[in-house]
């Protein structure tokens, strides 16, 4: 008898995993007659027949709510299956995360269920600062660890050659990409609405290939999707109920905590990854984290220090606005990753008729480049209009013949919400004029003098109205005492 999901409203009457559907799909009998669980009546026996939906209650995700999500279930599986399989076969596993919060946490998840599974030979490697998982540069350390299997976190995906040519490849991530290198298998929760961060797919991937790893890992899932989305996020289907997770390692102060303290390290002008690595890695809950229980917490103090410092120098930097008042633009020069950090400020801030988004652009992160960070204005006149990011960009290098070519794959990439990128500082002079600058950040036309003057509303462009201060834009000035919130949603890169 060949079992077939006909609806998933049909199981209405209780919890289920989102990979159920496909469990019960795959309870087949060759040749069988088909017959459609909504009509059999042996249908209870046959659900509570199958071990992985057993295995999977604790999600506690509603029948109804059963999609390809977090990612497509056959690229789940198959995710699975790679994972049991390198850990069965031995060698060396090379675990390459992100170095936010949501990598470091996917990471660490695949690093215990790996450990678990078996195990014994996993590496980490890390993109030092500058680059990104697919240039030459990164590629080439990859090689040196001559590993039998490499696993990418969390670090946005891009179309082009193997990463490692010849090296079972597993990529998870959830960034804007429809085309990933060759020979990788692949787990993408980008277009699986609502959108799952890396950690979250990871916990959803490893958290019942072995009994011992629920609790181990469910905090991370937790952790890593606080850092990407926020602790406002809502656990609802189809995100698990992580509800009990929550308060048992804390509440939410803590996993905030926790966040702020592992984003700061990759923020700093070193970028020194080994000691925050180690920390997520020997955690057993953000308490750890928060409380200093493990090794490294107190240079994750120390970075933290360091970039509320820098943030707290650059983030009075005055706004100048595009011609028609469209886009926001900050220029800092920093060493240390603060771009990200000030737009969100700023895009929470600013008010503007036309206004739609904000740039924040740092000249000093990288030698002769611009790394750029980009979020959407909260407070647009047409909230209910949506703005891509990424689109708008790629329309804008449009407009000059060229451009695009220059920009390069470092542009535009991430999220529709959450874009940016690290660019020649020549390209971004053209950029800027794509997007109603001259090349050195001033507005077209005067706009800025005129707002100086008084001519004109700071923020839309619109002549005849009064300055407006920052104060004004309801944009206040953060204690240096203060440490400085280190979640937003993060690009690859900017």
């Amino acid at each position: 008898m060949r079992c077939v999901l006909r609806h998933p409203a049909v199981l209405t009457s209780g919890k289920f995993h989102i990979v159920a559907r496909l469990a019960l799909a795959r309870a087949t009998i060759a040749r069988s007659p088909v017959v459609h669980l909504s009509d059999h009546k042996s249908t209870p026996r046959l659900i509570a027949s199958s071990r992985k939906f057993r295995s999977l209650q604790a999600l506690h995700v509603d029948a109804a709510d059963m999609t390809d999500w977090p990612c497509k279930l056959s690229a789940l599986e198959s995710a699975r299956d790679f994972v049991k399989d390198v850990a069965n076969k031995g060698g060396k596993v090379l675990l390459a995360p992100d170095r936010d919060a949501d990598g470091l946490c996917a990471g660490a998840t695949l690093h215990h269920a790996l450990t678990a599974l078996g195990a014994t030979d996993i590496d980490t490697y890390f993109v030092p600062k500058g680059e990104n998982i697919h240039t030459k540069k990164a590629t080439e350390a990859l090689s040196v660890f001559n590993a039998a299997a490499l696993i990418v976190l969390d670090q946005g995906s891009r179309g082009g050659p193997a990463i490692l040519p010849g090296v079972p490849t597993l990529i998870l991530d959830h960034h804007q990409s429809t085309v990933f290198p060759n020979e990788a298998k692949v787990a993408s929760a980008y277009g699986h609405e609502p959108v799952a961060t890396t950690s979250l797919l990871a916990y959803v991937l490893c958290h019942d290939l072995h009994p011992s790893l629920e609790e181990k890992v469910n905090w991370l899932g937790v952790l890593g999707t606080f850092g990407d989305l926020g602790s406002g996020v809502k656990w609802q289907p189809p995100f698990p109920d992580m509800g009990s997770a929550i308060k048992q390692y804390g509440g939410k102060q803590k996993f905030s905590q926790a966040v702020s303290l592992i984003n700061a390290p990759r923020r700093t002008a070193a970028c020194d990854m080994a000691g925050v690595w180690q920390a997520v890695l020997q955690a057993t809950s953000p308490k750890d984290i928060v409380d200093g229980k493990v090794p490294g917490v107190e240079a994750m103090q120390a970075a933290r220090d360091e970039v509320t410092g820098e943030v707290n120098k650059h983030a009075r930097a005055p706004p100048k606005f595009s011609a028609d008042g469209t886009v926001a633009l900050i220029t800092i020069n920093s060493g240390a990753q603060i771009h990200p950090l000030i737009a969100t400020r700023w895009c929470s801030s600013l008010k503007g008729k036309n206004l739609r988004y904000v740039i924040v652009a740092n000249y000093g992160y990288l030698p002769d480049r611009v790394n750029f960070a980009a979020r959407i204005a909260k407070n647009r006149a047409n909230p209910d209009v949506p703005v891509d990011l990424i689109a708008s960009f790629k329309a804008a290098a449009e407009t000059d013949p060229g451009l695009s070519e220059i920009l390069g794959d470092n542009f535009a990439r991430g999220h529709a919400q959450a874009s940016g990128g690290s660019v020649s500082a020549e390209a971004f002079k053209r950029l800027l004029k794509a997007l109603g600058f001259d090349e050195n950040g001033n507005t077209l036309g005067g706009g800025d003098k005129k707002r100086k003057q008084g001519g004109a509303d700071a923020g839309n462009g619109t002549p005849g109205k009064k300055t407006k201060t920052l104060m004004n834009f309801g944009f206040k000035k953060q204690s240096p005492s203060k440490p400085v919130e280190q979640t937003d949603a993060q690009t690859k890169p900017e």
